[in-house]
């Protein structure tokens, strides 16, 4: 499994270009998403017809078998790949009130760590749309990344601006 990821604060678009992954009513983020998923299916997977198609809320490519999951928060887009179905999500641990979030899951703690995992892994579990045999859970930078699905745990993460 392989997951990119792109600051776009960092990596800025020619507008001309952002504009061709641009939907009707939908934030930059998720145009950044979607030229993350197309541009890395082509060049590293070889996916020629990178057309995506929305199944149960869930996008995945309409000509090809290679599973995918977008995720975004703050300025960090990040995209997981895998040949089995996937969910990946990413959240910004900033300060909050953990202790009275924990308690709305019954749950006793205040970790802030411990809620971005949790808070992570849930939100990848509903993109999944299915059962979870493996979990990852990392840190980059000051995001917490979550990402389920039935893979091999050896996975790789990588800054899309290096590629």
């Amino acid at each position: 499994m392989k997951i990119f990821y792109i600051n776009i604060n960092e990596y800025p678009l020619e507008e001309d270009i952002l504009m061709q992954y641009a939907e009707q009513n939908k934030k930059p983020q998720h145009c950044y998403g979607r030229f993350l998923v197309h541009n890395i299916a082509n060049k590293i997977y070889g996916v020629k017809n990178t057309e995506i198609e929305i199944t149960n809320k869930k996008p995945k490519f309409k000509y090809d078998n290679l599973q995918f999951s977008i995720s975004h928060s703050e300025n960090y887009i990040i995209v997981a790949f895998d040949k089995n179905p996937i969910g990946i999500d990413i959240e910004i641990m900033k300060e909050r009130n953990f202790k009275d979030l924990f308690a709305r899951y019954n749950i006793q703690s205040d970790s802030k760590e411990l809620f971005y995992k949790f808070w992570t892994e849930y939100e990848a579990t509903i993109k999944l749309q299915g059962n979870a045999n493996t979990k990852i859970n990392t840190k980059l930078d000051n995001f917490m990344i979550s990402v389920v699905g039935d893979f091999d745990e050896d996975y790789e993460i990588i800054n899309y601006a290096t590629i």
